[in-house]
């Protein structure tokens, strides 16, 4: 069973009261005060046992604590007095540089992170809080756009999980265009956000090819103990680097796409390329030609689209037309 991080804090002051020098070979009583001053809350002698015990038990299901108990002296010791429950002792350097990566992650991810990364996250904070409690607390001087949390995320641990270690995935999949639902096994190989929505990258086993299915569509995600189908390498870097957004337009392939911008445009574009592919002619008057080698999708017909006068499709014909039908 993984650890609370209350479960963590109170091994972590018993930790630093067996390594005081101040109170050495520290009693059952000692140990319960000290963790009631620190967290304010009441333990039982039994709680602080299992803990103990806990932090005996050899690794991975421990942390292979030489913890014995000296009849004569009454209290508790290590057997070795360089053991340290964390590993390695933080210094104020490592501290800063924990709070300021977990700062970074926070803004950079906020809410867009499954349960047991922040779960993670909490444990870190928790062991540099325990070892400096008194730190001062710094105003933030980061800030990103952090989105509600999105329909179906919830079920990120799960495709993440399927992903790094090969499971099928059943899913109740809602298809907006024919509102209905129906059951799909998914061989899931990546998870995509693209503008602030999180899809799955995978074969379908219905459809007997890849395709991309939105988190918000998805429900009651199973996973199943069945052979994984596995996706070529191939297929998988056309399917993520070889177009903009997510949902190719159908029978079309990888070719050039050129588009006429204005001044305003190209200073967008210049400014934030969209693809690796992107290469631009700038004329003297600021406008460009922007030329792209991708596969055509949803995405990229209506990122154009948006630009309204500014941007206008030259190439291929059949794309301008259908961005025109939008």
């Amino acid at each position: 069973m993984p650890l609370s991080k209350l479960g963590f804090r109170r091994l972590q002051i018993i930790d630093k009261c067996l390594r005081s020098n101040m109170y050495k070979y520290p009693n059952m009583e000692f140990l319960i005060k000290a963790i009631e001053k620190r967290l304010l809350l009441d333990v039982s002698i039994e709680t602080i046992q299992k803990d103990i015990a806990y932090m005996k038990m050899p690794s991975p299901n421990g942390f292979d604590a030489p913890i014995y108990y000296d009849r004569a002296r009454r209290g508790y010791a290590y057997s070795d007095p360089s053991y340290v429950l964390a590993g390695v002792p933080l210094t104020d350097h490592d501290y800063n540089t924990i709070i300021e990566s977990v700062a970074i992650i926070q803004a950079i991810a906020g809410s867009r992170i499954g349960d047991k990364f922040t779960s993670a996250m909490e444990k870190v904070l928790s062991i540099t809080l325990e070892e400096f409690p008194n730190s001062p607390k710094s105003y933030p001087i980061l800030q990103t756009m952090n989105p509600q949390q999105s329909r179906g995320f919830e079920h990120f641990d799960i495709f993440y999980d399927a992903c790094q270690n090969k499971k099928p995935v059943s899913v109740i999949h809602y298809s907006y265009t024919k509102r209905r639902f129906s059951s799909l096994t998914i061989h899931p190989f990546m998870i995509k956000e693209f503008e602030n929505k999180w899809y799955v990258l995978g074969y379908s086993e219905k459809h007997d090819e890849i395709r991309t299915f939105g988190f918000d569509r998805i429900y009651s995600p199973i996973a199943l103990k069945k052979p994984y189908r596995y996706t070529d390498r191939k297929i998988i870097d056309e399917k993520t680097q070889e177009y903009y957004g997510v949902y190719p337009i159908p029978n079309q392939a990888k070719q050039q796409i050129v588009i006429r911008a204005n001044a305003l445009a190209t200073n967008y574009f210049e400014a934030n390329p969209i693809h690796t592919s992107q290469r631009l002619e700038k004329n003297e008057n600021g406008s460009s030609t922007i030329y792209f080698h991708l596969i055509p999708t949803l995405e990229l017909s209506r990122l154009f689209l948006s630009y309204g006068r500014h941007v206008r499709t030259l190439e291929p014909q059949w794309l301008s037309s259908f961005i025109n039908k939008l």
